[in-house]
């Protein structure tokens, strides 16, 4: 049985709360969360016992004997949290984006590994059936070598008034398209070079930072990947995964919220477009709690280890720098 310290009792932390409770190879042991009312909400709404929620992660650890954190708190927090856990010799499973800072980020890793403790990420989108059916399908060599991939976000992101998704810059990139940022990693397997990015605000928005850009990543083999997105929309919408289509020599595989199909057209005797039946998985936040259980058991490195995250959190600053600076932006730049 996994002992767990959640931390965060936010509307996150309440989520990963009820997927915990689903489980029976792991319980929580403390609950920490500084504001007073959503100690009381959780209380009160969420059956979490009194006696076992702290204000802070020290109080918690100095009461309960644990295995990992679950930490759900925002960005800029996570660092004290995770380096925390390591000096106490807790292993980390730790909401995305790893940082707010990647200095930081990189820092944390290193306490990670010095420590010997496991550090995941919790990249749940990876993890669902179109990616993980994608991955495949282009390592079978279904188009050929994949030469463009184009992805379209349109959502209405983050209405939450008052929120630090509101109000922060940048916070659609930093936030969101990290899920999407690595899936890039995950679904083509290979790593950006360099990245050009412009973002920009609708006078319709609700959010003070950029909430639509356009983003292109370069790769050392010629590929190239767009991301457009618009956190403001108001119109029709894609899913969370975005819509995607990815383009080879023998043919695309486009997905969207509703269906995967795999089409050749052009150039061959016998056109093709057909439906693909993805991969049956697991949902998305088990396969993590999975993988993270199953990492320390087999004392090895988890999927969405933090120090593989670190590629996918280089591609999120990168783009940000780019945009702030207007010009093509290098990886090597960022770390």
């Amino acid at each position: 049985m996994y002992r767990c310290i959640l931390a965060g009792l936010g509307g996150q932390g309440l989520f990963w709360l009820r997927e915990v409770r689903k489980r029976n190879d792991c319980e929580i042991v403390a609950y920490v969360e500084p504001s007073s009312a959503n100690q009381q909400r959780a209380i009160e709404q969420h059956g979490v016992p009194k006696e076992r929620l702290f204000a802070s992660l020290d109080d918690a650890l100095e009461k309960v004997q644990a295995d990992f954190v679950l930490d759900v708190t925002p960005p800029a927090v996570h660092h004290v949290i995770a380096e925390k856990a390591f000096a106490a010799g807790l292993h980390v499973l730790e909401e995305k984006p790893l940082s707010d800072n990647y200095a930081t980020a990189k820092r944390v890793v290193e306490q990670g590994l010095k420590h010997g403790c496991k550090h995941m990420i919790t990249q749940n989108y990876r993890f669902g059936s179109f990616p993980r059916t994608t991955r495949r399908l282009l390592a079978e060599g279904k188009i050929g070598k994949p030469g463009q991939c184009d992805i379209r976000f349109y959502i209405p992101w983050a209405d939450i008034p008052g929120s630090h998704y509101v109000t922060q810059p940048y916070m659609l990139i930093n936030d969101m398209m990290v899920h999407h940022f690595d899936m890039l990693r995950y679904v083509l397997g290979t790593e950006p070079e360099s990245v050009q990015a412009i973002t920009w605000n609708h006078p319709w928005g609700w959010h003070k930072g950029d909430a639509a850009h356009s983003i292109v990543f370069f790769y050392p083999d010629g590929l190239i990947a767009t991301h457009v997105a618009c956190g403001c929309a108001v119109g029709s919408q894609t899913g969370w995964n975005g819509d995607w289509r990815i383009e080879g020599p023998k043919g695309s595989i486009d997905w969207d919220k509703h269906q995967m199909t795999y089409s050749h057209l052009h150039r061959v005797e016998q056109p093709v477009q057909e439906k693909i039946e993805p991969l049956e998985v697991p949902p998305a936040h088990q396969a993590i709690l999975d993988e993270f259980f199953t990492a320390i058991r087999e004392d090895r490195d988890p999927e969405c280890s933090a120090a593989d995250n670190l590629k996918s959190l280089a591609m999120v600053f990168a783009a940000i720098k780019s945009a702030q600076e207007g010009r093509k932006v290098s990886l090597k730049e960022i770390g």
